[in-house]
């Protein structure tokens, strides 16, 4: 079902368990009435906003003026896509006869044998074939903002607090100028113990090779750095 406000506000519509608001409205009173389409007589339900930066001050102060809490879900990867699309497929499996099994039993060999053996395998070929997700190579994107060829990584102080800029700090003390050039979105963590940042993707296995050097070198660190 799609509307506009005039359904979130006269329409009584049962057994609607998702609303989904493409942008956050201006007024409070407005985003109670969308997201109580759901959830009615004592039922559950979920809401989804979107948001951009430009917005991001209205979910702000829905949160302050309604006195709730939204949880911050960011952009999701292709992974996570595959992952549920993966379950959506042992649901659908479920529904196959076990009478027809026998027509596929040379194709399964075949598949094995092409795998060398390996039954593991040949089952993960077949399943990324299900799911649509086989013919190219999953690209890199951010967790902050969902920009591709991007990588989101971490740093984080294991003994206590870590602000922005000793990370900086760290970053040129440690890594190559032109990694220390290309951060891009730092953002500290809630609990101020470090923070996270996007860096090309071609630049990760750089990245982590020169701290796990740093860690077996024994230099005296008291931070670790990883892939988000």
């Amino acid at each position: 079902m799609v509307a506009t406000d005039v359904a979130a506000r006269g329409l009584d519509i049962s057994n609607v368990d998702l609303v989904i608001q493409i942008e956050p409205p201006k007024d409070t009173e407005t985003y109670i009435h969308r997201s109580g389409r759901t959830a009615r007589a004592g039922k559950h339900g979920t809401c989804i906003t979107f948001y951009t930066k430009k917005t991001y001050e209205l979910i702000q102060k829905i949160e302050d003026m309604a006195g709730i809490k939204l949880k911050r879900v960011g952009v999701p990867m292709a992974e996570d896509v595959i992952k549920a699309s993966s379950k959506e497929i042992l649901n659908n499996l479920k529904d196959v006869n076990e009478e027809v099994l026998h027509l596929f039993s040379d194709t399964a060999k075949t598949l094995i044998e092409q795998t060398n053996g390996d039954a593991e395998k040949a089952l993960q070929i077949a399943l990324a074939y299900c799911s649509g997700h086989y013919k190219h190579k999953l690209v890199a994107k951010s967790l902050l903002n969902g920009q591709e060829n991007i990588t989101t990584v971490k740093i984080v102080n294991s003994r206590g607090r870590l602000p922005q800029n000793s990370v900086y700090s760290i970053l040129r003390k440690y890594w190559d100028p032109r990694l220390c050039d290309g951060v891009k979105n730092m953002k500290g963590l809630r609990d101020g113990s470090g923070v996270v940042f996007d860096i090309r993707a071609e630049h990760l296995d750089g990245f982590l090779e020169n701290f796990n050097r740093l860690v077996e070198t024994g230099e005296r660190i008291d931070f670790v750095a990883s892939k988000c």
